[in-house]
């Protein structure tokens, strides 16, 4: 298995609704293109409360979302980063410039 998270901002000038719209509709371009995709999750970035959130830094207003992706292999997922209409739809809301790429070990803890 692979997997890794994209810590991301929205494209300048878009509004947070636009870019939770576009990205709600991500999901369909993944599912239908991806090669070996295992799991795919989308986190958006909520406001911080006070109760539950006690480690959140104001760094949190930076960035929209957290995706996390699970290939069956590095390669799928290479693969799937290079097809045209992934990367032509996740350059209609996402800022490239400013996204944080984390490679990932899953460890379940029970």
């Amino acid at each position: 298995m692979h997997t890794v998270a994209y810590l991301m901002k929205r494209k300048p000038g878009m509004t947070k609704a636009e870019f939770l719209k576009l990205y709600e509709e991500h999901r369909e371009v993944m599912v239908s293109n991806a090669r070996g995709l295992v799991s795919y999750t989308q986190h958006p970035i909520r406001e911080p409360q006070q109760t539950g959130d006690t480690y959140t830094t104001d760094e949190y207003e930076e960035y929209d979302a957290l995706s996390i992706y699970t290939y069956e292999s590095a390669e799928d997922s290479e693969f799937s980063n290079l097809l045209t209409a992934i990367s032509n739809d996740s350059e209609r809301f996402i800022d490239f410039e400013s996204i944080i790429s984390l490679p990932l070990n899953k460890i379940e803890v029970k």
